[in-house]
């Protein structure tokens, strides 16, 4: 893809020079080089911000039209500024300056509106993604930047709080707490799924916040459709609000991150491999962080490792998957409990294991020990439920 990118780049040059002119080429155009092509989205990459800002204001739908035309598909142009990208040696992205990219430049532009005091029509958000996308960054970034107080429940503190309040009666408390005139976060709401007396709850306590000018801010890792036993009522709720996805770092966002966490050597001789990387890895921050390392250790000189995964982390990734969509506890799912709802679980920890390129012997031993026969077998009994069962192959489809 990038040797067709890189094609098309060249032959395209002529018609940005005779649409421009020499002058405007030659000073803003000539020197842009493509990094990547990812979804529809060409990566540029520019000498500096001046350049980013000047072609951004002048010259963008010229490029994008060029493009397009060219590849027989619309193109839209993301700009990164190879200067001020490259950032000091320690790591800057994080809470306090997150990395803003195609995968989550509307939440972002929705966060600082917020801040800015603007006027949206829902006063209800629900920001959705897959673990280590940088979701609860962006949220302390917001929450650093806020003026005033605000209620804050990250992991699954409110679930905590509300069981303890119903235990111990002090819930019309907490109710009134939570319906102050304040912004309210809650991180991995999908937490609440399957407590029912809890779901009805925070719904009536969402519906008293309509009345409020304050924010609400729901965080999960799963759109409200795929959050397993969620109260219909309340998934209702949540998809009526303003409802967003942050997906995985694209091209701009991993180079940035990657020449952060390399330093000064990213100028020069790891430059490259810096780029191989970025263009070539799929996956989360924490996932692109192990590979960085992985690639800085073995000194490797391209990115052709990266057909290899690190098993381990893949199958702990999607080991907690499965247990917060079950509401399992961390030893279940490898105990020899043979429970209808663990072994099930079980079960598609195995296939989607298997769908993201571990071994059956690999999953089998990080399985509490089992055989290759065993997870072979699980594999297959699911698939035949799949087929069978249309809310199986829904569920099993919504982890992937």
């Amino acid at each position: 893809m990038l040797l067709l990118l890189k094609e098309t780049w060249e032959e395209v040059q002529p018609l940005l020079k005779k649409e421009v002119g020499d002058a405007a080429y030659s000073s803003w155009l000539a020197h842009l080089r493509p990094i990547a092509l990812e979804r529809g989205v060409c990566h540029l990459q520019a000498e500096n911000r001046l350049v980013c800002d000047r072609v951004q204001q002048l010259y963008l739908s010229v490029i994008e039209d060029a493009l397009s035309e060219k590849l027989g598909t619309r193109i839209s142009i993301s700009l990164i500024s190879q200067s001020e990208s490259l950032l000091p040696d320690h790591l800057e992205v994080g809470p306090s300056k997150p990395v803003v990219d195609t995968s989550n430049r509307q939440v972002a532009l929705v966060l600082a509106a917020l801040l800015e005091g603007r006027t949206l029509p829902s006063g209800l958000f629900f920001f959705h993604g897959p673990a280590g996308v940088g979701k609860t960054f962006l949220l302390k970034w917001w929450k650093d930047e806020c003026r005033g107080p605000l209620l804050w429940f990250g992991e699954d503190l409110l679930l905590k709080a509300m069981q303890a309040c119903l235990r111990d009666g002090r819930l019309d408390g907490f109710r009134d707490e939570l319906i102050a005139d304040k912004p309210l976060v809650i991180d991995q709401i999908h937490r609440i799924s399957r407590h029912r007396r809890l779901q009805r709850e925070l719904l009536a306590i969402l519906r008293r916040r309509e009345e409020l000018k304050s924010p609400t801010i729901l965080v999960s890792r799963w759109h409200p459709q795929e959050i397993w036993g969620l109260d219909p009522s309340l998934r209702t709720y949540f998809l009526s609000g303003f409802v967003s996805q942050i997906g995985y770092p694209g091209p701009t966002a991993r180079i940035v991150y990657l020449r952060a966490l390399e330093g000064a050597a990213s100028r020069n001789g790891r430059a490259d491999a810096i780029e191989h990387l970025a263009r070539d890895f799929r996956g989360s921050y924490p996932d692109l962080r192990r590979a960085w390392a992985t690639h800085r250790e073995s000194g490797a000189k391209n990115s052709g490792y990266l057909r290899l995964i690190d098993p381990r982390s893949v199958f702990q990734r999607l080991h907690d998957r499965v247990m917060d969509r079950f509401g399992l506890e961390p030893e279940d799912l490898a105990s020899k409990s043979q429970a209808r709802r663990i072994s099930h679980a079980r079960q598609i920890l195995a296939h989607i294991c298997v769908r993201e390129g571990l071994t059956q012997a690999e999953v089998g031993r990080y399985l509490g020990g089992r055989s290759r026969a065993a997870i072979s077998y699980a594999v297959k009994a699911l698939a035949g439920r799949m087929s069978l069962s249309r809310e199986v192959r829904l569920q099993v489809e919504s982890l992937l």
